[in-house]
């Protein structure tokens, strides 16, 4: 199962050209894949972007499979043996067989879960996989010089209270098919589930690797994992290829024996590759592109998936040189005031952006909770209004004047900016000139650049932008810490530097409900403060809208992702598929 976390959203799609051969006509045998970046890393403790995330979690086993209840918006976890709730209609979709766990029991006092492996599954060297595999691994997620972007997922284990997991208490393997979690207080199942997930390393292959070599490593170029595809190549920021893993049972060897994910920024490239029939699939199609791909040479079905995916801009709460240089946590001098914030929403046309690119497939958003997860969802908390004039009038109360060349300052200071974002993603382009015109409207001088998406991606983890355009895929469970969480040493996606402890109670009452209906009240009061400080301007959801080759065949989408059963998936022999 992909570890469920917040991931920085890198649009990929599937294109092709240069297909290899492994047996019979090269169309049979290799799915060609595009993303805007490369993926950073191909290792579940580090890995950040949704391209590494489609990757590595072809290549790592998980210790779960997980379903999503599109009636109520709830996941549900399957080991070989047992799952959570019962599915809707009796039966479900996953398949459970890629699970390493036979079966878990919750401790009565939710205070510890113990789960049974299964004793038939193999790293690709031929080595078992066993429960000391987890203990390693989550130590690495812990260890602070390695900087996990999944630290969160361990902030109910024995001792994090205290600062550092005490993994004396914390984890124990009594034996290769017992591994056991012990927390520092009553967890609800379903969280602990979610939060003991993550991907086991193996560690014999990695056990003489200092945490400080972690991330340099060269077994990152290399992983030894146990799922349906294992890496063959990889050229950085061209292509890198994946074939079947003819020793996988996680649930078993890939259908397509091989998948190569090249780096094509371009999306008009990608579009005439498709037009063309070299391409596969394409992800994030625009509306306007519908009709010339139905009617191609090559026929396209067009599909769509959502809401798990959002646009926002993001604000630098904080005065990030004043923090990363001397830890110091002050006030941006622009963005870090919350009336100021709010109007930047109010000055930007987020509906306009919607309806000139997206249409029907985009949605307004307010906070970070999908209207997906109806269990959840505050509709009560509706959208700010387009309205620049209270926007300059909020501005004005907070001190910015319009200045003599007619952009606003305060204390000689002018509010002008640079707003980044990544190359290659048209939809953002787009929106980011409107939003550069918007603010110019309200005497805000917005400038505009971009940087190519692994930088524009490191820069942001590093905290070196005030002003983004970015994206976000969340996860299907609501554990929010990883990005509002006031520790910013802790909260690794918290770019904003976004402090509120208000948020950070809510959070911490709503993980202890038992049953997460009874979260549903906490939840509701975080989107109104979520809404009422704007630590971002929330921008829109995305209905994604996918290209696929009808020669695909068995492909499922869901709100899991568009690579949800990519393992199961087919190619029509080129012989019998006709145009």
């Amino acid at each position: 199962m992909l570890p469920l976390c917040l991931l920085l959203l890198t649009a990929s799609a599937c294109s092709g050209g240069g297909r290899g051969h492994a047996g019979g006509s090269a169309m049979d045998s290799t799915l060609v894949l595009t993303s805007l970046g490369d993926a950073d890393y191909l290792n579940p403790v580090i890995g950040a972007s949704v391209t590494s995330s489609n990757i590595f979690s072809l290549i790592y086993p998980s210790l779960l499979q997980s379903e999503f209840d599109t009636t109520t918006g709830l996941l549900n976890y399957m080991a070989l043996e047992k799952q959570l709730r019962p599915s809707p209609d009796g039966t479900t979709r996953k398949t459970p067989k890629a699970a390493l766990a036979r079966t878990w029991t919750m401790a009565p006092d939710h205070r510890a879960i113990t789960y049974t492996l299964r004793n038939d599954a193999f790293w690709d060297d031929g080595k078992p996989i066993v429960a000391r595999d987890f203990l390693f691994a989550y130590r690495l997620y812990a260890d602070p010089v390695i900087a996990s972007p999944r630290q969160q997922y361990l902030a109910e284990l024995e001792g994090a209270e205290k600062g550092e997991v005490d993994f004396r208490r914390a984890l124990s393997a009594p034996d290769d098919t017992t591994l056991v979690f012990r927390f520092h207080k009553p967890v609800p199942e379903y969280l602990a589930l979610f939060h003991t997930s993550l991907a086991p390393m193996p560690e014999h292959f990695w056990r003489n690797v200092k945490p400080a070599e972690f991330r340099n490593s060269p077994l990152n170029r290399k992983p030894l994992g146990a799922g349906p595809y294992r890496l063959q190549s990889w050229k950085a920021q061209q292509e890198l290829v994946l074939r079947s893993n003819h020793r996988s049972n996680l649930p078993k060897p890939g259908n397509i024996p091989q998948i190569s994910f090249r780096v094509v920024p371009d999306y008009t490239v990608r579009l005439a590759q498709l037009q063309t029939g070299a391409v596969d699939v394409v992800e994030n199609i625009k509306p306007e592109d519908f009709a010339g791909l139905e009617h191609a040479k090559n026929p396209v079905d067009i599909k769509s998936v959502g809401l798990r995916v959002y646009d926002y801009v993001g604000w630098s709460n904080i005065d990030r040189d004043e923090y990363r240089q001397h830890g110091r946590i002050v006030p941006h001098p622009l963005f870090g005031s919350a009336p100021v914030r709010r109007a930047l929403t109010m000055a930007i046309d987020r509906q306009s952006i919607i309806d000139g690119y997206l249409g029907r497939y985009g949605v307004e958003a307010v906070t970070d909770i999908s209207p997906s997860l109806k269990w959840a969802f505050n509709p009560k908390v509706q959208p700010y209004p387009f309205d620049p004039r209270k926007a300059s009038e909020i501005l004005r109360r907070e001190g910015w004047i319009p200045g003599p060349d007619g952009i606003l300052q305060k204390d000689g200071r002018r509010f002008s900016f640079i707003l980044y974002t990544n190359a290659g993603n048209a939809r953002r382009n787009y929106a980011s000139v409107i939003i550069q015109q918007n603010l110019r409207a309200v005497g805000i001088e917005c400038r505009l650049e971009v940087q190519e998406s692994n930088v524009f991606f490191d820069n942001l983890q590093n905290r070196r932008l005030d002003a983004w355009m970015a994206g976000w895929s969340i996860g299907l469970e609501i554990d929010p810490m990883d990005v509002w969480g006031s520790d910013l040493e802790k909260s690794r996606f918290n770019f904003m530097g976004y402090r509120n402890s208000q948020i950070d109670s809510l959070s911490a009452v709503a993980k202890e409900q038992m049953d997460p209906l009874d979260a549903r009240p906490s939840w509701m009061a975080y989107q109104e403060i979520l809404h009422r400080d704007q630590p971002v301007t929330f921008l829109y959801w995305i209905r994604e809208t996918q290209g696929f080759s009808r020669r695909i065949e068995g492909e499922e989408l869901n709100i899991s992702g568009v690579f949800y059963n990519i393992d199961d998936w087919t190619l029509s022999p080129s012989g019998t598929f006709a145009p």
